[in-house]
């Protein structure tokens, strides 16, 4: 069994398998629990579940799902062969898996018990490698993305900054100038300004002397809406 899991990881990173039906290839190698299909709009991951597998995506398209409500799409990015799924959450030392991977078309998976993968890689230089490639990708693309996209919105960006700051001390005097937060969260100055106003008349905040203030009635606000978030 374990043998047979070496040789199916060494048949897909090499991606010596049918990439239209890795099942053809992959049958009498791994076992029927190590692969996993989904239908499209199926279920993956599910966010906060612990991290207990890998899934290496061999055939199809899936979506990176982070389930935040007050964004206006929660889409953070889109996964294609051969993603590692669970690898980022492990390598930093997180237990839970950090959003949904959801099947945007029909998929299929090779899923693998964390510590057997681990333990694997550690005694295989072959695959070893080949794993670091696979997260060189992936860095490129969460590189090429950052430059890109913005995945929240300035408005977000703000609110959310306030709230950390506040979660310290209360009344919270942001003890910044508006050039200075504006060059700090990457917001134009005259954006800035505005979104300001807005957070003003809705009571996410006030203003005193120049400074923006957060009392705790505006902090209440505040983590009804960014509470439990990570950007």
């Amino acid at each position: 069994m374990y043998n047979n899991t070496i040789k199916a990881l060494e048949i897909i990173f090499k991606g010596e398998y049918d990439l239209k039906n890795p099942a053809v290839t992959l049958r009498g190698i791994a076992a029927k629990n190590q692969l996993i299909t989904a239908a499209r709009n199926d279920t993956i991951i599910n966010q906060k579940d612990p991290v207990r597998y890998f899934y290496l995506l061999l055939k199809g398209r899936a979506c990176v799902l982070n389930h935040i409500t007050w964004s206006n799409d929660n889409v953070v990015d889109f996964l294609e062969p051969l993603d590692i799924l669970g690898m980022v959450e492990y390598l930093n030392n997180v237990d839970a898996y950090t959003a949904f991977v959801i099947a945007a078309t029909d998929c299929v998976l090779f899923r693998i018990p964390v510590e057997i993968f681990v333990h694997i890689i550690q005694q295989n230089a072959f695959l070893c490698y080949q794993t670091l490639l696979v997260l060189g990708k992936v860095l490129e693309s969460n590189m090429n993305r950052a430059e890109t996209n913005s995945l929240f919105h300035p408005k977000d960006i703000l609110g959310h900054y306030l709230y950390l700051q506040a979660e310290h001390v209360l009344p919270y005097v942001c003890p910044l100038t508006r050039q200075v937060l504006a060059e700090k969260l990457h917001i134009n100055l005259r954006t800035l300004y505005r979104l300001i106003d807005s957070m003003n008349e809705n009571g996410y905040l006030t203003r005193r002397k120049g400074k923006i203030v957060i009392e705790a009635e505006h902090f209440e606000r505040l983590k009804v809406r960014y509470g439990d978030v990570v950007l």
